[in-house]
Order: C-alpha cells, then sequence, then structure tokens
C-alpha cells in the first residue's frame, strides 16, 4: 500500500509524492512534487522532473535521502488537490481546547 510521504534529499530538495516501501534501501516515489520556497510562509508546488515519465516512479536510493517524514494534513490536502485537480476544502477546526480553572 502506497503512503504519501515528505522527503528531504541531501542535495536539500524536499518532495512529496506515494511511496509504497519508505523502510527500503531504495525509495520509489509515485507523482512526485517538489516543493518550492515562495515567499513569507508560502510554499509552490512543481511536478518533480517534468520531462519524465515520474508518475510511474522514481527509484531514489538511501544514500541521496536525509529522511522521510509524514506531511501534516494541510500539505496532504494540497498535494491531493493538485494530483487530482480538485480544489479540496480547507480543514476546519471544530473542537477548540479551553483550559478550565
Amino acid at each position: 500500500m502506497k503512503e504519501i510521504k515528505l522527503i528531504r534529499l541531501t542535495s536539500g530538495e524536499e518532495i512529496i509524492g506515494e511511496v509504497d516501501d519508505p523502510n527500503g534501501d531504495v525509495v520509489t516515489i509515485f507523482d512526485a512534487i517538489i516543493l518550492i520556497p515562495a515567499g513569507e510562509g508560502k510554499i509552490g508546488f512543481m511536478k518533480f522532473m517534468p520531462y519524465t515519465k515520474a508518475n510511474e516512479g522514481i527509484p531514489l536510493p538511501r544514500r541521496i535521502i536525509m529522511f522521510i517524514v509524514d506531511p501534516i494534513e494541510d500539505l496532504l490536502i494540497q498535494f491531493k488537490s493538485h494530483k487530482s485537480g480538485l480544489s479540496l476544502p480547507k480543514l476546519t477546526k471544530i473542537i477548540s481546547w479551553v483550559k478550565i480553572g
């Protein structure tokens, strides 16, 4: 089963995509999108290696990966929206915590 993960490469690039085995010697990422800083607190998306058939999977040797982490929910929503071409609603908090006493 593929999981959506955020991968930091030794080159400093950060990519998000579907990963089938995040613990293997070679990590294959599908539908990869590179995150690009776009000003104060903003991130831009660009297809990773757009001139290739990257959606068929890009094998990344473990030696070029610094770490693999789970993205925050807002980033997941943006990734799914970018991938599907649909505009998905932002998360809203239903419960807020109030300290009593």
